[in-house]
C-alpha cells in the first residue's frame, strides 16, 4: 500500500540477524538463504516493498532505519527519507542496478524527525555503506554507492518500478531426461532450474508425469528423446535473463542447444 509518502514494507531480515532470509514467492515462506561471517549482522531491518521490481529483478530493496527490531514478516508502513543509488556486480561478472530505499517506520520514536536522508548522521551513513560492501564482498560481489539520493529522486525511484504489466507470454523450456549416452540427469539438476523459475516468475509447471518426446533426424538416424515441458507466465521478455540460463543448461545437461520458446497469452 502507497498513499502519499507511507509505504508498506515487507521485512525479510530483521535487524541483529547474522543470517539472510529471503521472501519464497511460491510458498509465501520466508526461506534462510545464508548464515554470514561471524561478528557479521543486520544493522537495522532489512525487507522490501511489494509490487516493485528493481533492477535484479527482484522487488526494491529498503533498509529500515530504526531502534526497532521486528521479525521476518513483519509488514511496517514507513515514510521513505532517501536511497542508495547502488551498482553491483555479481560473480558472474554482470553488472546491474540494485538501489537501497531508506526509510523510517511510522513508530519510530528515535527517528521520528528524520525526514530526508541528509538529517542522517553522516557516521551512519558511512556505516550502513560499508556494511552493504562487506556484505557483498563476503559473498564474492562488488558494491559500489554511485550517489546519495534525497526524498524526491527515491520516491521516483519508487513509482518508476511498480509493477503494472499483467503476464503477457507463456515461456515453455523442455530439457531432456537423459544424456546421449541414457543415463538419467540427478533430479537436482531440475531441482536448481524449478528454485531459479520459481524465484524469478512466481509460479512453475512441470509436466513430470507426461514427459514430451521430441524425434530428430541425425544423418540417416531417427533419435528419439524424452523431454520434461517447464512452463512459466511472463511479462515483457528478459532476453538476458534466458540467454544466460540457456547457456547454463546447455553446459550443464551437456547440450548442444535447449530450446525455449514463447507465444503470447489470449484472454478467453
Amino acid at each position: 500500500m502507497t498513499i502519499g509518502n507511507i509505504h508498506t514494507v515487507i521485512v525479510e531480515t530483521p535487524k541483529g540477524k547474522g543470517a539472510k532470509f529471503d521472501f519464497d514467492p511460491a510458498s509465501g515462506l520466508f526461506k534462510l538463504k545464508k548464515v554470514m561471517p561471524a561478528g557479521m549482522v543486520f544493522p537495522f531491518d532489512f525487507g522490501f516493498i511489494p509490487g516493485t521490481r528493481g533492477g535484479d529483478g527482484d522487488p526494491l530493496d529498503v533498509l529500515l532505519i530504526s531502534e526497532i527490531e521486528t521479525f521476518s514478516g513483519c509488514v511496517v508502513d514507513c515514510r521513505i527519507i532517501g536511497a542508495l543509488k547502488v551498482l553491483q556486480q555479481g560473480r558472474d561478472g554482470q553488472r546491474m542496478r540494485n538501489d537501497r530505499l531508506l526509510a523510517i517506520p511510522l513508530v519510530s520514536s528515535v527517528y521520528s524527525h528524520v525526514n530526508s536522508i541528509g538529517e542522517l548522521p553522516i557516521h551512519l551513513l558511512a556505516q550502513i555503506e560499508a556494511f552493504f560492501f562487506a556484505y557483498n564482498e563476503q559473498a564474492g560481489k562488488k558494491f559500489e554507492v554511485l550517489s546519495r539520493i534525497g526524498l524526491k529522486a527515491a520516491l521516483k525511484l519508487v513509482e518508476q518500478a511498480r509493477v503494472t504489466d499483467q503476464p503477457s507470454l507463456l515461456i515453455q523450456l523442455l530439457l531432456p531426461l537423459q544424456d546421449e549416452n541414457g543415463e538419467v540427469f540427478p533430479a537436482s539438476h531440475y531441482a536448481k532450474v524449478h528454485e531459479k523459475l520459481i524465484e524469478k516468475f512466481g509460479g512453475l509447471t512441470v509436466y513430470q508425469r507426461n514427459p514430451a518426446e521430441g524425434y530428430w533426424k541425425n544423418e540417416s538416424k531417427t533419435i528419439k528423446e524424452a523431454m520434461l515441458v517447464h512452463e512459466v507466465l511472463s511479462g515483457p521478455i528478459e532476453e538476458e535473463f534466458w540467454k544466460k540460463l540457456k547457456t547454463s543448461l546447455m553446459r550443464q545437461f551437456r547440450q548442444e542447444d535447449i530450446l525455449i520458446t514463447c507465444s503470447p497469452i489470449s484472454k478467453i
